[in-house]
């Protein structure tokens, strides 16, 4: 045990001692157990066969997050039948994420977000990185007032040189759906 707290050095029982070797292994199966709880990431942005360095970053995350146990997809990954307008299947597949990560890469794509940031079934799943770049229109002004606590989060990064920090907090937030799917013991 660890008594690097400078707690003073009082000798368990034998009787202690021996139930602590239980416990403590225990403990480690039960933290073992959180970093193996799957969380599902969908993960929305720019075509993932184009230049852009959001789409070199949607790659590396779902490589990192597949890595890691997690269930990460792009969404052109699911696509399993045309016959459905693009937004009804991205609604279907947002439906059965725990986390949507969106990535738009244009100010007319952030228009696409307004869509499920305004759908209660999904909002509170979706992080939404908005390049500062591109907040000074309609579309993204009209999506930042959709932000609340019980809707979707948004992060602002400067530019696309500074992407480090979406696939920070986009790690973080799979860290805290991670838990809590392990607290809430598969309810959530």
């Amino acid at each position: 045990m660890n008594n690097s707290l400078g707690l003073p050095d009082i000798p368990l029982s034998s009787e202690a001692t021996e139930l602590m070797k239980r416990i403590l292994p225990r403990i480690e199966q039960r933290l073992a157990e959180i970093k193996r709880t799957p969380v599902s990431v969908l993960l929305w942005g720019p075509s993932i066969n184009s230049d852009s360095p959001l789409a070199k970053l949607r790659l590396r995350l779902r490589k990192e997050l597949r890595v890691n146990g997690h269930a990460a997809f792009c969404s052109e990954e699911l696509c399993v039948d045309s016959a459905y307008a693009p937004r009804i299947a991205q609604l279907a597949q947002a439906h059965e994420f725990d986390l949507i990560v969106s990535t738009p890469c244009t100010p007319g794509s952030i228009g696409e977000i307004h869509d499920f940031a305004a759908d209660r079934r999904v909002q509170a799943k979706l992080l939404v990185f908005l390049n500062e770049e591109h907040v000074a229109g309609y579309s993204s002004q009209s999506l930042m007032l959709l932000e609340t606590v019980i809707s979707c989060e948004i992060d602002y990064y400067p530019n696309d040189g500074f992407l480090q920090g979406v696939f920070d907090v986009t790690m973080d937030n799979v860290k805290r759906i991670q838990d809590m799917k392990w607290l809430m013991a598969g309810r959530f």
